[in-house]
Order: C-alpha cells, then sequence, then structure tokens
C-alpha cells in the first residue's frame, strides 16, 4: 500500500480522523474559509473541545496547515497514540517544525514501556538530544555485542565540562565497571568543569575518584574560589600532574582580575618548585589572551612564549591581533605566515600582511596584494582600494533562478506552509517554518528559496536565507533600499549621512521590523526601551509602549537620532560612534589608546568579537549602501581616522 494512501486510510482507525495525507497540498476553494476553520480548530484544540477540533480538522485534509493541527494534537498525545499512526504523522509531517519533539517524546515513551524494537526501528534525528543518546547506550550497553565501540561512545560523551542528564550517570557507571574509566579521565573532566566555571559539577564528579583523591579535589576548589590566597599558602607538592593543573588553574583565575600579578606570582612559584614546558604554556597562552582582552603590550611577550599546536587556531588568532596592536609588523606577518593555509587567504590575513609588509618596507609586495584585494567587496577590500588610492568593486550579480527551479521550491510542503502563514500574517510561526526548511537546503536551494522570499516582500528572510549560501553577490537582496523615505528624511535632519544609517539598520535587524533582542533591543535600529524612551523625550517624539517603538517610522527617527547623539559623544568618529552604539559608550572608552593609533589597527584589537564584527561590517556596509543610493562613496579611511583620546 502507498504511504499517502496507507495514511489515509488511518483516518478511518485512527483517533477520529486527525492524522491525515502531507502530499496533497493544493490550496482549497475557498481559502479565507480553510484559514478561518484552521483558526477555529485551533482555539477548540486550545480549550479541550475536542469534539469541535475533530469536526473541523475534517473538513480541510488538503490544507497545507493541516499538519500543524495534528502536531498540536499529538504532542500531548503521545503515549496514547498508535504506534502507526506516529510513524505516519511523522513521515507525511516531517515538514513542521516540532515534528522532531513529537519523535523525541516518543523514543522517551518507548524506552519507558521497554519497546526496544520500535525505538531501535525510529531512532534517527536525534543527535542533539544527550539523554536520548544515554538512554539508547544503556539499552545497547546491555543488550549488544559490540561493547568496544559502544565504550568510545561513553568516552565521548564524557569529554565535557557541561553537566549531563542523569540517565547517563547509568552509562558511565558501566563504562567504569568494564575498566575504561581511568583516573586520568576523570581529572580531565574535573579539569574541563573548571574551565567552563561549573564547580558544583566538578565536586559533584568527585564520586567517581578514590577516596585518596578527593583531597586535591577540595584544593582545586579551593584555588577556584580564592586564588590569590590559595596561591599563597600552598603547603603540598607540586610534582604531581594533579598539583600542577590546580596550581595552573589559580594563576588563571588570578589572571582575570590582574594578568601582570598573575605572571610574577608564576615567575615565584616557578622558583620554588618543579614545572613543566607544559605548564608554561598554559599559563602564557591563558595570561597572553586575557591581555590582549585587556590591550596590554605584554601580550606579544607572552603569547610567543608558547610552544604552539598545529590547531590552536585561537593562539595563532591571537598572536596575530597582540602584534598588530602592538605595532610590531614583523611578528605580525611571522604569525601570518603561520596560520593554516585556509586562513591565510581568508581578506582579513591577506590584508594585514600586507600591511605588515608595507610597514616593514616591502612597499611592491604589499601593493600586489592590496591590489588584489581591491578587487573584492568587503571591510578589508575597501581598506586596500583606500591604501592604493583605487575605487570600490562592488561586483553585483542577480542570483537568477528559473522557472524549474521556481516551480520545485514552491511545490515543497514546507516552503508553502511559509507562505500561507506568511500571508495570514502569523509572522513568527512563517518564520519557525521557514527556518526549518532551511535546515535541508543545499547552496543553490537557499539562493532560490531568497529569491522567493524577496518577491513575497519578506526582506528579513531573503537577507537570512541568502546570506547561508555561497551566493553573495545579489546587492539587491542582500542590501534592499527599504524605508528610504524616513531613513534619508531623518539622516538629513541629523546630520547624518544616510549610508551610515543603512548600515547600521542592516547590521542591527536587517530589516526585520519586529526584531526583539534577548536583551530586549527593539526593532529596525535595535533601541533598548530605556534609551528608546530617554531619546524621545528628548526629541519630543510620543511613544505608547512597546508596540511604539516596534513602528518602523519611530524606531528609524529614535534611532537615529540616538546614533547622533552617540557620535557627538564619540568626537564625530563614526567607527568610535558604531562601536558604542553595540558595545555602549562606557567600554568604548577603556579602550581608547594611550597614543594615536591608525582606526584599522584599533578596530582589529576591540577585545569583544561581536563588536569587533559589528563595526567592520557597518563600516562595509555604508560603502556597498552609498553604491546602492546611487552617490559616490564616502571612503573607509574618511569614515576612519585615526583614533585618540580626546
Amino acid at each position: 500500500m502507498r504511504l499517502h494512501n496507507f495514511i489515509k486510510f488511518l483516518v478511518f482507525v485512527g483517533f477520529g480522523g486527525v492524522v491525515l495525507s502531507g502530499f496533497a497540498h493544493a490550496a482549497p476553494a475557498d481559502q479565507d474559509n480553510a484559514r478561518r476553520d484552521f483558526q477555529a480548530a485551533q482555539s477548540a484544540l486550545h480549550v479541550g473541545n475536542l469534539t469541535r477540533f475533530k469536526k473541523l480538522r475534517q473538513g480541510f485534509n488538503d490544507y497545507v496547515l493541516a499538519g500543524y493541527l495534528d502536531y498540536e494534537y499529538l504532542k500531548d498525545r503521545v503515549e496514547q497514540t498508535p504506534a502507526v499512526e506516529l510513524h505516519a504523522f511523522l513521515e507525511a509531517y516531517g515538514y513542521v517544525p516540532g515534528s522532531d519533539q513529537i519523535r523525541k517524546r516518543w523514543l522517551r515513551s518507548l524506552a519507558a514501556r521497554g519497546n526496544w524494537e520500535v525505538f531501535t526501528r525510529e531512532y534517527k534525528d536525534v543527535d542533539d538530544d544527550v539523554e536520548l543518546q544515554c538512554i539508547r547506550l544503556n539499552h545497547l550497553l546491555r543488550s549488544s555485542e559490540h561493547q568496544a565501540s559502544l565504550m568510545q561512545e561513553a568516552e565521548t560523551l564524557w569529554q565535557t565540562g557541561r553537566r549531563l542528564p542523569p540517565v547517563c550517570d547509568n552509562v558511565f557507571t558501566a563504562w567504569k565497571k568494564a575498566g575504561h574509566m581511568t583516573a586520568d579521565h576523570v581529572w580531565d573532566r574535573i579539569r574541563r568543569a573548571f574551565e567552563a566555571r561549573q564547580v558544583t559539577l566538578a565536586s559533584d564528579l568527585g564520586r567517581y575518584l578514590e577516596l585518596h583523591d578527593r583531597v586535591w579535589l577540595n584544593r582545586w576548589i579551593a584555588m577556584h574560589r580564592d586564588p590569590a590566597n590559595e596561591l599563597d599558602r600552598i603547603h603540598y607538592p607540586v610534582e604531581t600532574p594533579v598539583a600542577r593543573m590546580i596550581v595552573r588553574h589559580g594563576i588563571v583565575r588570578l589572571g582575570l582580575r590582574d594578568v601582570e600579578a598573575a605572571l610574577s606570582r608564576w615567575e615565584t612559584l616557578e622558583a620554588q618548585h618543579k614545572f613543566f614546558g607544559e605548564d608554561d604554556n598554559y599559563v602564557f597562552r591563558h595570561l597572553g589572551i586575557l591581555a590582549l582582552q585587556e590591550r596590554s603590550p605584554v601580550a606579544v611577550t607572552l603569547l610567543s612564549r608558547v610552544s604552539a599546536q598545529g590547531d590552536d587556531e585561537m593562539l595563532f588568532l591571537a598572536r596575530v591581533r597582540a602584534a598588530i596592536l602592538a605595532g610590531d609588523w614583523e611578528a605580525a606577518r611571522r604569525s601570518i605566515v603561520g596560520l593554516p593555509e585556509d586562513r591565510q587567504q581568508k581578506q582579513e590575513w591577506r590584508y594585514w600582511l600586507a600591511r605588515s609588509l608595507d610597514a616593514t618596507g616591502q612597499k611592491d609586495k604589499a601593493r600586489e596584494l592590496f591590489q588584489a584585494l581591491a578587487l573584492e567587496r568587503g571591510y578589508y577590500g575597501f581598506l586596500s582600494a583606500d591604501r592604493i588610492g583605487g575605487g570600490y568593486a562592488m561586483q553585483h550579480q542577480p542570483i537568477v533562478a528559473s522557472p524549474e527551479e521556481v516551480s520545485a521550491m514552491l511545490a515543497r510542503p514546507g516552503i508553502q506552509a511559509a507562505q500561507e502563514f506568511y500571508a495570514m500574517g502569523s509572522t513568527l510561526e512563517a518564520r519557525r517554518q521557514w527556518h526549518w526548511n532551511m535546515r535541508q537546503m543545499n547552496n543553490r536551494e537557499l539562493a532560490v528559496a531568497a529569491v522567493i522570499a524577496r518577491e513575497w516582500g519578506w526582506y528579513d528572510r531573503a537577507i537570512l536565507t541568502v546570506s547561508k549560501s555561497d551566493h553573495l553577490d545579489d546587492l539587491e537582496i542582500r542590501f534592499p533600499l527599504l524605508f528610504r523615505e524616513p531613513i534619508e528624511a531623518n539622516a538629513t535632519r541629523f546630520g547624518i549621512d544616510p549610508g551610515w544609517v543603512y548600515g547600521v539598520v542592516r547590521q542591527e535587524s536587517a530589516f526585520m521590523v519586529d526584531a526583539r533582542s534577548p536583551v530586549g533591543a527593539l526593532g529596525l535600529m535595535q533601541l533598548m526601551p530605556a534609551t528608546g524612551r530617554l531619546t524621545s523625550r528628548q526629541l519630543n517624539v510620543p511613544i505608547r509602549g512597546m508596540q511604539g517603538f516596534l513602528d518602523a517610522e519611530n524606531n528609524i527617527k529614535l534611532g537615529v537620532g540616538y546614533l547622533k547623539e552617540v557620535l557627538g559623544r564619540n568626537q564625530n568618529h563614526q567607527a568610535l560612534a558604531t562601536a558604542s552604539y553595540n558595545a555602549g559608550p562606557n567600554r568604548v572608552a577603556s579602550w581608547l589608546p594611550a597614543k594615536p593609533m591608525e582606526a584599522d589597527v584599533w578596530v582589529e584589537g576591540i577585545p569583544f568579537n561581536e563588536t569587533r564584527d559589528y563595526v567592520k561590517n557597518v563600516m562595509a556596509f555604508t560603502a556597498v549602501y552609498d553604491h546602492r543610493l546611487g552617490v559616490k562613496p564616502i571612503l573607509l579611511k574618511d569614515r576612519m581616522p585615526e583614533v585618540k583620546k580626546p
């Protein structure tokens, strides 16, 4: 029996016709009635009126959102639903966000009932669920002959500094009983827990240690909590690996407060006790990275003393940034050529290699690199063009999707569901569905989907979707000219160029009008409510509630007004103001150098990854938007003059 016929067969043998075919998706003749009945069925289900729900549900078997109703019905009834119906739902409606949760709940229910045959058959697409992994391992450790591979899985699970679900304890008990858990394994996980600042977990892991070893764990806990005091009164031998880990941990913890004090303490301890090269590597690596975050010149020296492992990318990148910030161009050049080959080819490091060559007198080689980079669109391409006096390369190349590609994409049930939600004004559900669709798309499919989203007028999804692909040259999709009238009007009012405003909006929200950040920032320009209220009073713009801040025109007016204020507080320096808009004014003030510094160097030394990338993106986006607006781009070297204290 074909699957879609089998699913329809379930209408007559299942739970009142709730699981239905997911294969026919032609819209009903009366779309408005279908939408109305869909919403009525949702309401009936939410208030527990199952009779009305089932009656309504039977009325639109081919409606594309039918699977959502089935999901809502099933999600709290997994234990009572026959396996054949759950399987049919998952086969038919895998495009529904949350369908994976149905599978996970079903697997937990099967395990609780001891139905391992069905559990094993249906165990898939749950690699992100550690609890289910451990449930499966527990079963296999009792029943499978392939114990060696299972022990390797157990060891892989063990290698984390985070707490795992209680069911995993049984796996580790079996792993230990089989003789695979060594003291080194236990101490390694304890170390990971401390580095993740999971002190309670580290303490709990003591149960896997022999009794005589637990005193060392207590010493480690004391060192974590009060490193300054514990380092002053070491009364135990530190030649063992565990003791050395404890001392190293204390030094790094002390370095979080004062790098130079921690370094001095380490040198004193080295004179008193026997440490090894691996201890120096650990201490200098961590203190060097902390020194870089503090923009301390000692970072270069510390990081250069580390014997690097080939795969320690964080160390390599820290060395480059520390050398750039310190103006040690020869060290920067050596660090860049020591990067993995694929890293060296990135715009970022090609640019800084050219800068280091230029600063060390190798002008011709530097110019060759700048000329090649200037042919590429982006922050470093634009900076390179400024270095050689060239124009900015925009390289616009529209994505052309064939009618066949568009038809194939629109035929996907998940895309149809997203389109229907979007047409209904259910934006949140539409976004969830769209994201669910994107998970399985390849580069070309993402590009085609971006074209479709743009045609629907769903610009923020078009931007997001194309950014996940390799098709990054369609500037009309990636940098749309939305809200042009209010942006240009407010930019003129506050004396700011509109390209910069567009750059901030594009980076902050990608034109998602109702954007809300995890910390509460709102709207196109991601205004914090307190900032928005203060700015609204200053500008005499009445705002009613949070919805008032989400209104596009209000948000732009307040956002541009605040951007002007931030610019004034930051010496009318756009790079500083951009960093301040993202990270806050107090932080940026603390990052200003003691001596004047070239702006590209200052940006590269911003200690927060998010803010560093934010500034680079906004500066690049301003140049693209100048181009899109049809004006001569303001050069980045003019937007980013020398950085100095006021």
